[in-house]
């Protein structure tokens, strides 16, 4: 699995230049392959592979499919935080945990043990799964699910790059939300956002939920 750090890191794939830095928002665009059109079962199955992945491995702040493109707005997470969610370490007992565990490893632990954890697993810096990695697996997934959909064995649906624009603040975000969320009405396909059948946003509730004010305003011109 790619990662990557806090720092800038770039990348070139392709034609198109990256650049990526952990606990950035992005805006994010991938498109069907020429005379490729995704009807609304085939949306659906694109639509929960993009959803598939929050909150444990991103942060899911919006998604639309249209009939030949995606765009998601989203934020990758840290592949080695000490939390419940994948990619942590849900068993590590430190400092608070009784010394009567069988299994406690102190100070005096032999680092020989196959599974010593050491200091080196608390001062380590975080690293976040790469949104080449995130849009690399959305696409293998949905080509196969589609394909199968289809009838027919394989097949490539995607074009092979990916459109990403970091998020500056707030106002750039409400932005760039309001893009994803009217881009059914500006191409005549719905009335309104929520009449077109392969819109996600989050509650309320939700970790990804960052106000309402983009649900509110207007799209821009």
């Amino acid at each position: 699995m790619k990662t990557i750090g806090r720092q800038t890191e770039q990348r070139s794939r392709g034609r198109l230049y990256h650049a990526e830095a952990g606990g950035t928002i992005y805006f994010v665009t991938f498109k069907a392959k020429p005379g490729e059109s995704f009807n609304p079962a085939e949306r659906a199955v694109i639509l929960a592979s993009c959803r598939h992945g929050h909150p444990d491995q991103w942060l899911l702040h919006g998604a639309v499919v249209m009939p030949d493109h995606v765009h998601m707005l989203l934020t990758p997470q840290p592949v080695n935080r000490f939390s419940s969610a994948p990619g942590s370490e849900p068993d590590f007992r430190g400092a608070g945990a009784p010394r009567s565990e069988p299994d406690f490893r102190g100070a005096g632990a032999p680092r020989s043990e196959p599974d010593f954890r050491g200091a080196g697993a608390l001062t380590r810096q975080p690293r976040w799964i790469s949104l080449s990695e995130i849009v690399k697996g959305i696409k293998s997934v949905t080509a196969r699910k589609i394909n199968h959909l289809r009838g027919r064995q394989r097949g490539s649906i995607w074009q092979d790059e990916y459109y990403d624009r970091s998020v500056r603040d707030q106002a750039d975000f409400e932005v760039k939300l309001r893009y994803l969320m009217h881009n059914p009405i500006k191409q005549g396909l719905a009335a309104q956002p929520q009449d077109w059948d392969a819109l996600w946003l989050p509650p309320k509730d939700d970790p990804a939920f960052r106000g309402a004010g983009a649900l509110t305003r207007e799209p821009p011109a």
